[in-house]
């Protein structure tokens, strides 16, 4: 069974959770893991209103967490400035398969 790994991009408010940002990095583990594990953040909650990035595995449709950090607006900035260079290189440099979102 095949299955794509993401980061996604959550805000959490008061009562709600509102996903608003996806980047798929394709179906290498590792290369998702490298990824992740280079974005600023910490890896504990800042509080009830919070913006967190999250490494998600989806098998068949479900996502599985693999991984989450709380991040600031700036720290937001250069994660997404970090998530793209490594998408391009994944895709680009590297030669592996990544999909576009549908």
């Amino acid at each position: 069974m095949e299955s794509t790994l993401a980061i996604i991009v959550v805000l959490h408010l008061k009562d709600t959770k509102i996903t608003y940002g996806k980047f798929t990095l394709g179906t290498d583990r590792d290369a998702a893991l490298e990824t992740f594990n280079m974005l600023k953040g910490k890896k504990e909650s800042l509080g009830a209103c919070m913006i967190q990035m999250e490494l998600i595995q989806e098998i068949a449709g479900l996502p599985v967490p693999l991984g989450t950090i709380s991040c600031n607006l700036e720290q937001l900035k250069e994660n997404v400035a970090i998530i793209s260079k490594e998408i391009f290189r994944i895709a680009q440099l590297d030669d592996l398969e990544i999909k576009p979102l549908q």
